[in-house]
């Protein structure tokens, strides 16, 4: 039993719904009580919310055994090591907790240098997830095309976050894993303090263990690991986790054993059938006889509509007669942004609802702000700051300069009167003053949803969305993801002004329902989701194109859509008693492989 290992190095693979957690605290629980260690026993996790909650469970026991155990998470067991080290030395540094506002100002003196651009937060977190992968897996910097990095001139901005912590004696989460690193691969004494103080290690999530968190962790313990964790589960790789210490336990420690939590005590038997028939179609793991003593009762539910507006009236009306069940009800998705639609129809039916963590981005997104100065200047021909962020990005190519002498003129007149009046410009752009201004009022006489493809594709947005993406700096698959929602939002509004109206007042329901902590259905990617669990589950959105780049080579295509399939079982195995697969449109690959692994189950 896994409880009862003592010493040497151990893998736990535990499945959805297993229990894992317990078996943690189990363990400690066994050693405090047996005497077995003269040390502590230090427990990592990865989140604080599992760190408080262990240290929770141990606080009723008495000073003696709290003063024996430490439940951290890796960043905070990380910190304490530089704070310490380098407090020694006379050095302070300050914690650069948030660099959201320091990147963003990197990003903008880097892209001012090409033409005028606003940089949205978009941009400024697929630079922050870049550079936490790249530390995290211990990559050099001007290596980043090499490992799917499409952020031009990555290495440069990655050089200038680097100056700037060092000119402000900061440092951020990234830094506490690397200097730790350091501080115990350069220092004995410093690494022998710690391998005396701690008996015995184990570590908690294992597949979600980065490269240097992995290091850093075998750097503080004697060949007395303890750890746990689903390789089926292993979700994180944008963020550096490297699952592939799990799959390779037995040539890392060839002496270490391993256990298994195969029993799910979470889930009605044909969510676990179907999930476990699901899940062994990926190649790279460990095979596990996942299985249940729970009663087969709800078959898993593939329900198939004809677009995302179906899918949200469908969902909306299961839960309004589900209302007296008293249920929890979770709405999962893959992507932030599929949030939107159903929290539309639930405001409008008057369903309480709560966003796990509004990340949505749809309100700060650039395709929003966009769209939004499209129509503002349609309303407002003097909207001159709607004409700045708009101006490069239609069929027009307007130039930097064009832009300033509007902004800059002491005119009381519409953009496209201060443009005409100047007379300098060749005879061709006059022409293109003058059909965008036609274009543009035009935009008055359409209904939103129209307007929005107007600005698509007579505009030519789309072109330039295109060329974002090019430049690393705009998903495509994103950016037409808000432009639907838009669409969609528009298509039950008559005029701009309505369409304006709605989409502030859907702000404020957004944020309302991020705080509303005790409804009953739930909103939250599949990502959010993992480690909870839902009497009813709906997952939504089945029907994209899988996401990934098609430009990889074979074995990263493979390892990419193996982890895709990896989301798409995580969110199924949220559920306990009914499990719903929406389909709105051609089904997915996984809905197909779902169905196709699940033909034979009696």
């Amino acid at each position: 039993m896994a409880a009862s290992f003592d010493k040497g190095n151990a893998l736990v693979l535990s499945t959805a719904g297993s229990g894992k957690t317990t078996v943690i605290i189990a363990r400690v629980g066994r050693l405090l009580y047996e005497n077995k260690c003269s040390k502590k026993i230090l427990t990592i996790t990865f989140s604080k919310m599992a760190a408080n909650d262990m240290r929770e469970r141990f606080a009723c026991i008495g000073q003696n055994y709290e003063a024996k155990t430490e439940f951290s998470t890796i960043h905070a067991f990380s910190y304490k090591i530089v704070r310490n080290f380098y407090r020694r030395k006379g050095i302070n540094f300050g914690l650069l907790t948030n660099n959201y506002q320091v990147l963003s100002e990197i990003l903008k003196a880097h892209y001012s240098k090409s033409y005028f651009s606003y940089v949205s937060e978009e941009e400024i977190e697929n630079l922050s997830s870049a550079i936490g992968y790249v530390n995290n897996m211990m990559i050099a910097p001007v290596e980043y095309r090499e490992h799917g990095i499409e952020i031009k001139g990555f290495d440069k901005l990655y050089d200038d976050y680097k100056m700037y912590k060092s000119q402000n004696k900061l440092i951020d989460f990234d830094d506490m894993l690397n200097y730790s690193y350091k501080i115990l691969s350069n220092s004995a004494n410093y690494k022998e303090q710690l391998l005396n103080a701690f008996e015995y290690v184990q570590i908690d999530e294992m597949q979600d263990t980065s490269k240097i968190q992995h290091e850093l962790i075998k750097l503080i313990t004697r060949d007395n690991l303890f750890m746990v964790g689903d390789d089926d589960q292993a979700i994180y790789s944008f963020r550096g986790s490297y699952p592939d210490f799990m799959l390779k336990f037995k040539d890392t420690y060839n002496d270490g054993k391993i256990f298994h939590l195969d029993n799910n005590y979470r889930s009605d038997k044909y969510i676990v059938e179907g999930a476990r028939n699901f899940i062994e179609i990926n190649k790279n793991r460990y095979k596990k006889a996942i299985k249940t003593e729970n009663k087969k009762e709800n078959e898993i539910n593939i329900i198939k509509v004809t677009g995302r507006a179906e899918q949200a009236k469908l969902i909306t009306e299961a839960i309004s007669k589900a209302k007296e069940e008293n249920k929890t009800i979770g709405i999962l998705y893959r992507y932030n942004m599929s949030a939107m639609i159903p929290a539309n129809s639930f405001h409008e039916n008057k369903i309480d609802f709560y966003i796990k963590e509004d990340k949505t981005k749809f309100f700060s997104s650039a395709v929003l702000y966009d769209i939004l100065a499209f129509l503002n200047l349609a309303i407002n021909s003097k909207d001159r700051d709607a004409y700045a962020r708009i101006y490069y990005k239609s069929y027009t190519y307007f130039t930097k300069g064009m832009c300033k002498m509007v902004q800059e003129s002491k005119e009381d007149k519409s953009v496209f009167d201060i443009l005409y009046g100047y007379k300098h410009f060749d005879y061709d752009v006059y022409d293109k003053i003058k059909q965008f201004k036609t274009d543009i009022n035009y935009l008055n006489k359409l209904k939103p949803c129209s307007a929005i493809r107007f600005i698509k594709f007579d505009l030519e947005y789309l072109n330039y969305l295109e060329r974002m993406q090019e430049e690393g700096r705009y998903s495509m698959s994103n950016s037409l993801h808000i432009l639907e929602i838009l669409e969609e939002i528009g298509s039950y509004c008559n005029d701009i002004k309505e369409f304006l109206g709605k989409l502030n007042n859907l702000r404020d329901v957004i944020r309302t329902a991020s705080e509303n902590r005790n409804a009953n259905v739930t909103l939250t990617t599949i990502h959010s989701a993992k480690g909870l669990e839902y009497d009813y589950v709906y997952m939504i959105d089945n029907s994209d194109e899988l996401n990934i780049d098609k430009n990889k080579s074979d074995e990263e295509y493979e390892s990419k859509l193996e982890e895709e399939r990896r989301i798409f079982y995580v969110g199924m195995t949220r559920a306990k008693d009914k499990l719903n697969i929406v389909v709105p449109g051609k089904p997915s690959a996984f809905v197909n492989e779902l169905i196709e692994s699940n033909k034979k189950m009696p």
